[in-house]
């Protein structure tokens, strides 16, 4: 990622914090949808940008479909703050880590939405 990929990565978990605090579920969703979009972007692989338009309906999904909580989860958060940390010093597979839990955790909560980590 260039250094203004990693700006916006960073500015979309701030946004994240705030909105998620709030319980502003749609501002949540477009800073959410922000940081995925750079991050696909910012992989330089034509198939994750590919993806863009998938994850961005899944996030909508999650969301219209009453699958994210009311607040969410500051440890979800968390891992996007880790995310965005670990490609800002260029630590592949700490992103790599973080990325895999942040799917799970998604993957959990639609899956099952009363499970404690959702």
């Amino acid at each position: 990622a260039n250094p203004d990929q990693c700006r916006v990565l960073a500015a979309a978990v701030s946004d994240m914090v705030v909105h998620g605090r709030s319980g502003n579920l749609d501002s949540y969703l477009l800073a959410d949808k922000v940081f995925h979009q750079t991050l696909l972007e910012a992989s330089g692989n034509e198939m994750f940008r590919a993806l863009n338009d998938v994850v961005a309906e899944l996030l909508a999904g999650r969301t219209e479909h009453g699958l994210m909580p009311d607040s969410p989860k500051p440890a979800a958060i968390e891992l996007h703050d880790e995310v965005a940390k670990a490609i800002r010093l260029r630590d592949a597979d700490a992103a790599e880590q973080a990325m895999r839990a942040i799917i799970d955790e998604a993957a959990t909560a639609v899956i099952d939405p009363e499970s404690p980590g959702a």
